[in-house]
Parts: C-alpha cells; sequence; structure tokens
C-alpha cells in the first residue's frame, strides 16, 4: 500500500490495518521476533507513523496482544452443536493451534505478566479465567461433579498446558499433533487424581 492512499484511511482503519500487518507477519514465520520495523514494513507506514497511532512500543505490543486474545477467545468458544467431550477436544485443540500460529507472542503475553506488566497482567489474567471457567463448564456437561477440588485442577490444568506450550516452543521435540493430543490427555488425567 502506498504512503498516498494510506494516508486516505481514517485513524481506526489505519490502527487496524497495522494490526493485520502485524498478523500476517506472525503468520509469514511465527518464530520471529515481532518488531515495529517489520510490521511497519509489512503495513506500508514508517515506524513514526506506527508510534503515532499506538503511541509506545508497549502500547503497541499490548494492542496486538489484546487482538490476539480475543481471537484465541473466539476460536476456544464452545460449540453448542458438539457432544460435551468433542466441545473440550475441540477448543483445547483450537487453543494450542492459535498458540502455535503466533508462538512469539504467546511468550511475549506471559513473560510480560509475570515481569509484572499491570495491563498485560490483567489482560492475561482475564484471558485466564474466561478459558478456565469454560474448561469447567465442559467438564461439567461430561457429568463430572464440579467440587472445589475439580475446579482448582482444572485451574492447574492450564497452567501446566501454558508451561508445556512455552517448552515446545523453545524445543518443538514432538509434533504438533503430538502437542495437541498430550494438553487433551493431560486435563482427564489430572482429573482423575480429584476422585475421592
Amino acid at each position: 500500500m502506498s504512503q498516498t492512499s494510506s494516508a486516505r484511511l481514517r485513524p481506526d482503519e489505519r490502527r487496524a490495518q497495522i494490526l493485520a500487518a502485524a498478523r500476517q507477519v506472525l503468520l509469514a514465520d511465527p518464530h520471529r521476533e515481532l518488531t515495529v520495523e517489520l510490521v511497519a514494513a509489512q503495513a506500508g507506514v514508517s515506524p513514526a507513523l506506527l508510534f503515532h497511532y499506538f503511541g509506545s512500543k508497549k502500547k503497541f505490543q499490548y494492542a496486538v496482544i489484546e487482538e490476539a486474545a480475543a481471537e484465541v477467545m473466539l476460536r476456544t468458544a464452545p460449540d453448542p452443536s458438539l457432544p460435551p467431550d468433542e466441545q473440550l477436544r475441540s477448543g483445547i485443540r483450537a487453543f494450542v493451534r492459535a498458540v502455535l500460529e503466533a508462538p512469539q507472542l504467546y511468550r511475549a503475553t506471559l513473560l510480560m505478566s509475570a515481569a509484572g506488566d499491570p495491563e498485560i497482567r490483567a489482560l492475561h489474567s482475564d484471558l485466564r479465567r474466561v478459558f478456565s471457567q469454560w474448561v469447567i463448564n465442559a467438564v461439567a456437561e461430561r457429568g463430572i461433579e464440579v467440587t472445589p477440588v475439580v475446579e482448582l485442577a482444572c485451574h492447574g490444568w492450564q497452567g501446566y498446558v501454558e508451561q508445556t506450550l512455552l517448552v515446545w516452543i523453545d524445543d518443538p521435540t514432538v509434533s504438533p499433533e503430538s502437542l495437541e493430543r498430550l494438553c487433551e490427555q493431560s486435563l482427564d488425567a489430572i482429573l482423575t487424581t480429584t476422585s475421592e
């Protein structure tokens, strides 16, 4: 896109264009660091213009992470037309695939949250809360009584999945399909420990 044609865009359209460019960069090479320079080049704008619309590198990163989080929630939302077991399996697979499409973004989200960035931490907490509640509801749909122990196990399983994905991103020693199965089967394995 040329600078002349891009100058006609409204501010909200420009932001959307830049965020779409960020996604294209991530999809083209999921393991490449998402830099302002790369995204600006993909969007056909200068880095200075990108900063004009987002204010800072940190705010730009937050906007990219926020959009990615919204997409993950949309992709992993339960499909009520499926049986409970398949709802759970398809949701877990969709989550893993979304992470593997943009592993650097996922790693940045977790690291920035762990480092205490308040906005990223709040976004990550919201994402985890929504996903955990979805998993708990899906477990209940399978006929499992959601006791405090079961609820705690579901939250703990999510932490396990996050760490497993981070390790795989750095050292992908198994196939993505094996990774999906591991994440699926680990929930069942953890739930077996909750029966009294």
